[in-house]
């Protein structure tokens, strides 16, 4: 009896060695999993109010850690307008639906740029899906624009209460298979559809997110000023994956410029000592919204390199095959223009030979 209790003490000693654990996780705890959870066993990381993870699905894994390493973060941004956290879909996929929230403060001064755009990727006539949260004239406003489908702008999300005061707002945006939602600190915001008429807001081959600096056509850099937490779109957070970029697999998807992740957001800025040019305090009409339409598009998909290339090399071809034609019409031309049957005057020979010192004139 003894013995058996032994073999069992051991074999559980064992397999508590062999587990994985609900060891401590800072500002986290673990959920939906068993005791001594074995290799491909499963799990739920919770965070604590106010903190958020890049994965709260874990797997136990052969070395008997939970993977993902767990990890509970609080990502404060700091953004000028240059600043930009971009992240890239491995996969560019179809989206029927989708929802975006953020909370970000922004001082007086600052009154146009952007916060947060969904990109597609690059459509077959060169144009691309669009979902854009932006500042204008201090204003919040999100324009959804379906070029896929031929239609400019097919939603309009407009604010009417400045935002630009040094206060934190809470953004949340929904995007349905036929409509759009927005709500800022819990206030419904009116959206309208200037096409006039319901329309399917399938999101075709969503390529990246991009928060901060855009270049526009028109001007000087387009971008947001202040700062921004707990930003996630369909669960992503583009701002957790940047902070933890470097000791995760993802520095390909992920692009840092010139941000800094602070402990907390404050409401004192670096904002620019002069005023920057006025902005329309009124709503935008659908055809002048600031970004539509008018960002460089500097974007590189790997499909329109190879197409640009294989352009370049027909255009090449077809330059030369229409030198050597001409070169050959050149050549044939010389050669025909020389060749012939000549007919002399033998009349006026034999008379050049009686009078060799005779002259004509014509």
């Amino acid at each position: 009896m003894i013995v058996q209790l032994s073999l069992i003490l051991v074999a559980s000693l064992f397999n508590a060695i062999r587990s994985c654990s609900n060891g401590t996780i800072a500002n986290g705890r673990l959920a939906n999993y068993k005791v001594d959870s074995e290799e491909g066993d499963s799990a739920s990381l919770v965070c604590s109010d106010g903190y958020t993870t890049y994965n709260s699905h874990l797997v136990c894994g052969e070395d008997n850690t939970w993977l993902p390493t767990p990890i509970c973060h609080k990502v404060f941004v700091r953004f000028n307008k240059t600043s930009m956290i971009k992240y890239v879909y491995p996969t560019p996929y179809d989206s029927v639906d989708s929802s975006v929230s953020f909370s970000f403060s922004t001082p007086p001064l600052q009154s146009t740029g952007v916060l947060v755009r969904l990109t597609s990727k690059k459509l077959s006539d060169g144009s691309r899906d669009t979902l854009t949260v932006e500042l204008v004239g201090g204003f919040l406003a999100t324009t959804m624009q379906l070029s896929s489908i031929g239609q400019r702008i097919i939603g309009f999300c407009h604010d009417d209460m400045l935002l630009n005061d040094n206060m934190q707002h809470k953004v949340v945006l929904k995007r349905n298979p036929d409509s759009l939602s927005m709500t800022i600190d819990n206030r419904s915001i009116q959206c309208s559809y200037p096409s006039g008429s319901k329309l399917e807001f399938t999101f075709t081959a969503l390529r990246s997110i991009q928060v901060g600096h855009l270049q526009p056509t028109w001007g000087e850099a387009y971008g947001f000023t202040g700062c921004m937490t707990d930003l996630f779109v369909d669960g992503l957070s583009p701002l957790i994956l940047a902070d933890l970029a470097e000791n995760t697999k993802i520095e390909d998807q992920v692009s840092v410029q010139d941000v800094d992740f602070v402990e907390t957001c404050g409401e004192k800025y670096n904002v620019p000592t002069t005023q920057p040019p006025q902005q329309p305090t009124n709503s935008p009409p659908f055809d002048t919204n600031p970004i539509t339409g008018a960002v460089e598009d500097k974007e590189k998909d790997d499909d329109s390199g190879k197409d640009k290339m294989t352009l370049i090399v027909i255009l090449v071809t077809i330059v030369i095959l229409i030198l050597l034609v001409l070169l050959i019409g050149i050549v044939c031309k010389k050669y025909y223009n020389n060749k012939g049957t000549y007919k002399v005057d033998e009349s006026r020979l034999r008379a050049d030979q009686e009078n060799p010192e005779q002259e004509y004139f014509i």
